[in-house]
Parts: structure tokens; sequence; C-alpha cells
């Protein structure tokens, strides 16, 4: 009876790809940059009323505003949209995570804000794949396993967040706090162009340096002035010549601000880097070198600098649990004559931070496309389908007691 029930709901979810396409349409013609707070909350209000997950228990999470630092050296806050959390049989003793964002790297001013339909397996548009499609395959996923009574005792438990474009610095916490309350984790991000899932992920952190001298007149008072943007141009210079020096660290110096006039000595200067590193010995060996650097520049007369940020997603690595997990998705796709691979990335998503508290999961669930975070973004209509069936053949296993080795001994309040 159940094999009959999943093979109805796997035809089901053909049936309705081209409803499948025209929600995602809908949802991804509507900004939600993640810097529109406005377009946020209006498309929070569209996925409340589209997801409809009765009879799961609904909460709408503030969150707080992230902290930025503005060209002017000083530090701006930066208002968020909320987070969505349905939660359905809490008490389950099997329980799984699904997540994924539904900000866009496009904000207002973009010029990319409307979908094309190519052809009939390619629809091209903001967010269809990163990661707008990933929420077409999960609510649809979801709605067959329940409709079709798939879950069993299964519980489950859905987030979307507002903010992971900008490193989910305001729904970290919640991701933390989470983690440890489920047997496993889905995150809906695009699997890569040629089809394979993340087995890896690098680390990432976000820096920004403020740079202070003394301003002077360049011609009559040159000696006097302590010149912001040459010290700061050193230490990106320093931090630059890094790269090739740690196996799998590399540091994109981003940004530079700073200076006016040019008969001005400039006062200020501020310069924004990215790192990328493969594990906890790197990250320490980078901030040892970050620290050093700011110290010299602080030793110089006259001058002052301060360093903004962190390593906000360790590396994510294959553990014996995330093992377990891509080893169930791989037999699901056989299921299914959809052959799972797999492979490495420098590219981080929630799934590090998930990782990092604990939560073994795969976070590429979502469609197949390419383009991301340019004009050229698209997804493959197919691939919508296809990773909605994989969902529900690996949670209806799971719920059904056939993937046990998923199973893990979690965290108890009372205890």
């Amino acid at each position: 009876m159940g094999s009959n029930r999943l093979l109805e709901a796997q035809a089901w979810l053909e049936a309705n790809q081209e409803q499948m396409v025209k929600d995602l349409t809908e949802l991804a013609n509507q900004n939600s940059g993640s810097n529109n707070v406005d377009g946020l909350i209006s498309v929070a209000n569209w996925l409340e009323d589209w997801c409809n997950f009765h009879p799961a228990k609904f909460q709408r999470i503030h969150l707080p505003a992230r902290r930025t630092i503005g060209d002017d050296g000083k530090e701006h806050i930066q208002e968020t949209g909320p987070a969505l959390r349905w939660e359905y049989r809490p008490d389950s003793r099997q329980r799984v995570l699904l997540a994924i964002h539904y900000d866009t790297v496009y904000g207002l001013d973009h010029s990319f804000q409307t979908c094309h339909r190519h052809d009939s397996d390619k629809l091209q548009g903001p967010g269809v794949a990163d990661a707008k499609g990933g929420i077409i395959v999960l609510r649809y996923a979801l709605k067959v396993l329940m409709e079709f009574s798939l879950l069993h005792d299964c519980g489950w438990t859905v987030l979307l967040n507002p903010d992971e474009e900008v490193g989910s610095p305001s729904s970290n916490s919640v991701f933390s706090e989470m983690a440890r309350d489920f047997d496993f984790g889905l995150l809906f991000e695009p699997c890569l162009p040629t089809g394979e899932l993340v087995s890896h992920r690098k680390g990432s952190g976000n820096f920004s340096v403020v740079v202070r001298g003394r301003s002077a007149h360049a011609g009559r008072d040159f000696s006097h002035g302590r010149n912001a943007v040459a010290k700061l141009c050193w230490l990106l210079t320093q931090l630059d010549e890094l790269n090739g020096q740690r196996e799998g660290i590399t540091i994109n110096i981003g940004n530079l601000r700073g200076g006016g006039p040019v008969n001005v000595v400039p006062d200020l200067a501020i310069g924004r880097f990215n790192v990328r590193l493969v594990d906890s010995e790197g990250e320490k060996w980078f901030e040892d070198h970050l620290k050093s650097l700011v110290a010299e520049v602080n030793r110089c007369e006259g001058f002052q600098c301060e360093v903004h940020g962190s390593i906000s997603s360790p590396a994510k690595l294959i553990t014996p649990e995330s093992q377990q997990l891509m080893l169930a998705i791989e037999e699901c796709g056989n299921q299914l004559v959809q052959p799972i691979h797999w492979k490495g990335t420098g590219g981080v998503c929630d799934g590090n931070k998930l990782a990092a508290a604990g939560l073994p999961n795969v976070d590429t669930m979502g469609p197949m496309g390419d383009g991301l975070h340019s004009p050229n973004e698209w997804v493959q209509v197919s691939s919508l389908v296809a990773k909605a069936k994989l969902v529900v053949e690996l949670i209806s296993r799971f719920a059904a007691g056939s993937l046990g080795s998923l199973e893990r001994q979690r965290f108890d309040p009372e205890s």
C-alpha cells in the first residue's frame, strides 16, 4: 500500500509541473532583495498564505537588525524581514528540518526583475534557482508527503529566512538553536549546474578594516598628515600576499573607500575583503596574521586601525553522520533512476552554519540551474519535479523506518 501511495505521489508531481512553474514565476517576479525590507515583508506575506502547511503550527519570527560598517567608517543598522517557521509533530521521535532563504541578490534598482520562459525546460528570472526554485521544491514535496499519508509518525519543521545572501547575520542564532532538535537537515539551495550535489564546502568570512589617520594640506603641511589610504593599501597588500602561503585559503580584496580632494591628506579609509578556508587550523592561521597586521598599523604614530567581521560560516566537512545521509540520498536517487554525484565547492550557505551547530545536512536539494547572481540566472524546469520526487523518496523512507541509520540521539531539554 505504501509503495502504491509513493508512486501516486510521484505521478501527481509530474502532472503538476506547469503549476510549479506558474508558482515559481509569481514568486520570482516579486522583489525580495536582501536590503529591500518592504519587499521581504511582502514576499513573507505571500509565502505564509501560499505555503498553507495546515495543520502545522506557524510562527513569524522577528529577527534582530544586522550591523554593518558604512563608508563613513561608522556602524549602521540594517533591518531585515521575518523568518517563517512551520512546525509539524514537534514531539515525534523522528524529525527533519527543511530550510532555505527567500531573499535574493537583486535589489529594487537592479535591471533584472521578471521571469522569461525560454523553452519548455528553461525559465530565466531573478532567484529562480537561488533559491526560490528551492522553495517550490520544498513546498510541493511536503504537500504530497502529507496528502498521500507518507509521513507516518515523522515530524518536520520548515524555516524560510530573509538574509542568507548577506551571510544570515540575523538568522544565524535561529539555526544554531534549532540544529539540536532534528535527525538531519535538508536545505534547498540549487545543485551545481552539471547536476552534482555539494558534499563539502569551504568556510567564509567577510571583514571590514577601518584605518584612521590625520588630515592635512597636501602642499603646505604634508608632513603633519597621516595618510589613511596609503596605510590601508599597505595592510591590504600584505593580506593579498598571504594567498598561496597556505593550501585552501584565498583572500579576495573586494572594495576600497577613502580620500577626497587630492590636495588633502586623507584621514579615513575603509577596505573590505572576503576569506575562504578549509579548516579550523586555517582559520587560526589567518586570524593570527590579520591581528598582527592590525597591531602593526596601530603601532604607527598618528594611526588607528580596527577590524570588523568574523568567520561567519565555518568550513563544512564530510562527517560519518553526513556521509550516512549522502548514502541514503544516493540510494533514493538510484531508486528513481536519478544517479547522484557529489562535488565540493568554495561557496558557502546556511548548511555551513547547521553543520557547525552539529546537524548533518545536505544543502543542495533545490533544482538545477546556472547564472546565479546575474541577469542570466535560469532554472531547469524538469529538475523542480525531479528534486521534489527525491525529497519525497528520502523522507517517506525515513518515516517508514527503512533509514534508521539517519536517526540520532538528540538533545533532551529535560535531562
